[in-house]
Formats: C-alpha cells, sequence, structure tokens
C-alpha cells in the first residue's frame, strides 16, 4: 500500500501491538488505510493514486460515510465528514508491549457542516487491534437541543488476491437490492442463501443481514467480518469498466478488492438530545 504518497497534511498514525500486527490511520478521514497481520498479509486495498486535493476523498481503507449513505438524500454523497481532518483523542496506545493496540479520533460540527447539515454532533472513531483482527466502531452524539435523523456507514474496502475467486457467505436468506438495474425503487429480491460470487460490477444493499459473515478466497475461509449496531450491508464491486472510469484506482485494481460495508440505510437513526448511536465492524483472519 502506498503510505509515502499520501500527503503530509494527512497526518497518518501508526499502530502495532505485540503480537506483530499493524495498521494505519488518516487523521484526514479519520481514515483507517493499512490492516496488516503478523505475516504480512495486507487484508485492506487503498488506490496507490489517492486523491490529493482538499475536499476529496481517499478510495481505499475505511471511509465513514455521515450522516448521509451514498446518494441517497440532499447532501453531498456518502455526507460531510470522510474529507474533513480530525483530531486525535486522547493518547495513542501502540507498541511491542500491547496486547490490543487503540487509537480514538474525534470531530464536532462547524460553521460549515451546519450550513449543509443544521445540527450539532461530535463524533468518536475508534479502532482497536489485536491478534489477527481489528476492529472500527464509531459513536455519533446528538449535542444539540433537537432530535436529528441519519444514515450511516463503514465503507470497508477488502484486499483480495483476485475477487473472482472470492465469495461472500453466511448472507442467508435475506432481502436485498441491486442497485445496477435500476434506481433508488428497484424491486426487491431474496438472496438464495448461497456464496456469493463477484464476476463483474456488483452495487447489492442487503437489509436485516446476519451479525457475521465470511469473506472466502479460493473457496475457503479468509476473513470473518462482524458487525453490531449497523443493521444492513453493501456489497461492491466497480467491476472493469466503471473501475475505467473512475480515476483514482487503476482499472485492474477491481480484481483486487471487495467492499463488504456495515451500513444504516433502511431505518434512519433517530437520535435524541445528548444521546449516543454506536456501530462497529470488527474483522478477524480465518484459520
Amino acid at each position: 500500500m502506498p503510505i509515502a504518497k499520501l500527503p503530509d497534511v494527512a497526518g497518518l498514525l501508526q499502530l502495532h501491538n505485540a503480537h506483530g500486527d499493524s495498521a494505519v490511520i488518516s487523521l484526514y478521514g479519520a481514515q483507517l488505510l493499512s490492516w496488516q497481520t503478523a505475516d504480512g498479509s495486507e487484508h485492506l486495498y487503498c488506490t496507490p493514486e489517492p486523491s490529493l486535493k482538499a475536499g476529496a476523498a481517499i478510495r481505499g481503507g475505511v471511509p465513514v460515510c455521515f450522516p448521509q449513505f451514498s446518494g441517497r438524500g440532499t447532501l453531498p454523497k456518502h455526507g460531510l465528514v470522510r474529507n474533513l481532518a480530525w483530531q486525535i483523542d486522547g493518547d495513542l496506545v501502540s507498541g511491542a508491549d500491547q496486547d490490543v493496540a487503540c487509537a480514538r479520533l474525534s470531530l464536532s460540527d462547524s460553521d460549515a457542516t451546519r450550513a449543509l447539515w443544521p445540527h450539532s454532533f461530535a463524533l468518536q472513531l475508534q479502532v482497536e487491534l489485536g491478534a489477527g483482527w481489528v476492529s472500527v466502531a464509531l459513536n455519533v452524539t446528538n449535542t444539540g437541543d433537537g432530535a436529528f435523523d441519519f444514515t450511516t456507514a463503514l465503507h470497508t474496502y477488502l484486499a483480495t488476491s483476485d475477487v473472482r475467486n472470492a465469495g461472500v457467505a453466511q448472507l442467508g436468506n435475506v432481502r436485498f437490492t441491486d442497485t445496477t438495474i435500476g434506481n433508488e425503487t428497484n424491486d426487491e429480491a431474496i438472496h438464495d442463501g448461497s456464496v456469493l460470487r463477484i464476476a463483474g460490477e456488483t452495487d447489492n444493499i442487503y437489509w436485516a443481514v446476519p451479525a457475521a459473515l465470511v469473506l472466502q478466497q479460493d473457496g475457503k475461509p479468509y476473513l470473518q467480518i462482524e458487525q453490531q449496531g449497523f443493521a444492513d450491508s453493501v456489497i461492491w464491486n466497480p467491476g472493469p469498466s466503471k473501475a475505467a472510469q473512475l480515476g483514482d484506482m487503476p482499472a485492474q485494481d477491481w480484481a483486487g478488492m471487495l467492499c463488504i460495508e456495515a451500513a444504516q440505510i433502511e431505518h434512519p437513526v433517530r437520535l435524541s438530545p445528548q444521546a449516543t448511536w454506536r456501530g462497529l465492524q470488527r474483522l478477524t483472519r480465518a484459520g
């Protein structure tokens, strides 16, 4: 992963633990960009051509979508916070003597965010790095006087050796919407319980998914993906044609990544004043 190509202003945080695992987090967007297990394997995809201009988002790692998922609303796509500078919140816990390394980042509303979304909020993102696993937790607190609604997601880009030989298991017989075949009012279908295979462009929203999914590679379990607080899951890959149009990733990289996103979309969170909502995604190396 091209850490050296990211801008110095991003403020990259390095996490290490006693087991030899490592992670890299950018203060720009509070984005987990790299997660390597002790064997040196990288489990997150990040483009080697990251957007370096102000206001742009970095394609890869774990972008934070808040308070809107995708274009489902009147705000900019995926909301307001994935291209803002966050602050370190508390001490960074990292080193060869740490069983679990940890970093916390925070962000509050500003004149700029209130101009687009007139609500007061405080966000905290916590990354924990354990032996063969990493977790990302998002806390949303309503610091205003009135309730607000939001949708959200952790837009996780997983690295695969070849997505055409990968699969997503444990989806069960859940409702899903294939957003590649029309607009936001697509008819729903029911997943048949089989392992989902990726042959090209895929953009499916699975509603009320099981709490744990499994990413397979070459027919074997590779990663377990658990989520708490998030009800839905999005599975996305641009496929070769759309990847060639994106402009911020090499066209051939579509085969080396798969997004499995923890999301809250169908039922927006209604958050009362001074209340906090929490959502978490945990990735664990299988085997």
